[in-house]
């Protein structure tokens, strides 16, 4: 499988617009690998925030020999996941938990209709959310004016609240577990949860990390306040050339490598 002849048709999605759009961002607009960012051959790539796992197949797209990592803590959709790599065959490793600072056992705010957005429920934010992808929206060319007129009404439908269970982990913890002696890779995206899973990584294992890309959420005014500057000064005191691409609202596009 190359980007080229990657078949759509075939993924597991939850919400066929997700799909499509996450087909657009990563495989159309490659997101995760602006800044010189690359996946070399034979990578060991970190996929924190897998969903339903678009990104480890671009990965594998990419480096076909490549050895993902994949994270997703909900279940629903770490179920999708699983089903993609084997419809793909993808030599993907699944992790049914998240990345974060500290192992504990923890509650997400699952949103089925918008899947991207569900994030930990100490980080939910329903009104920011549904102002982010009312921007999103109204930002895409031939918008159908209908959607507009009806936005409002259709974000309540899509973005309710569903709570689950889940588990975070510390990538160090995985790192010592699995005997891995290099990440090439680490994209994160977490919605708002990212500085979590760059507290994660103890001093030891930096080195190891060759390149990060990652969304950070900085709202003035919220508790995000302060994150973009934050990653970018943990990511350059450890060595990295940090760059930051086009803003979505409170979300920032961050890639590093070294």
């Amino acid at each position: 499988m190359t980007a080229a002849t990657f078949d759509l048709s075939r993924v597991h999605g939850v919400n066929p617009h997700e799909t499509k759009f996450l087909y657009e961002e990563i495989f159309g607009a490659r997101a995760y690998l602006r800044g010189g960012l690359s996946i070399p051959p034979g990578a060991v790539v970190v996929d924190a925030g897998a969903n339903i796992g678009m990104f480890t197949l671009f990965a594998h797209a990419e480096a076909p020999d490549a050895t993902v990592l994949a994270f997703e803590p909900l279940l629903p959709l770490a179920e999708k996941l699983r089903q993609n790599i084997a419809e793909f065959g993808v030599p993907a490793e699944v992790f049914s938990c998240g990345l974060s600072d500290a192992e504990r056992d923890v509650s997400f705010t699952y949103y089925p209709g918008y899947t991207t957005m569900s994030t930990l429920s100490a980080y939910a934010d329903p009104d920011g959310d549904k102002e982010a992808v009312r921007r999103q929206v109204r930002s895409q060319p031939g918008i159908d004016p209908d959607m507009v007129e009806h936005l409002d009404e259709i974000l309540a439908f899509r973005l309710r609240p569903v709570t689950h269970p889940g588990r975070l982990r510390r990538l160090s913890s995985v790192i010592d577990e699995r005997g891995i002696d290099r990440v090439d890779l680490l994209k994160i995206d977490v919605q708002r949860a990212e500085l979590d899973v760059l507290r994660g990584i103890d001093e030891r294992h930096w080195g190891l990390v060759r390149q990060v890309a990652m969304e950070v959420h900085d709202a003035p005014g919220t508790e995000t306040a302060g994150h973009l500057d934050e990653a970018m000064e943990t990511l350059t005191r450890h060595g990295f050339r940090v760059s930051t691409h086009d803003a979505l609202s409170d979300r920032y596009t961050v890639s590093a490598h070294r």
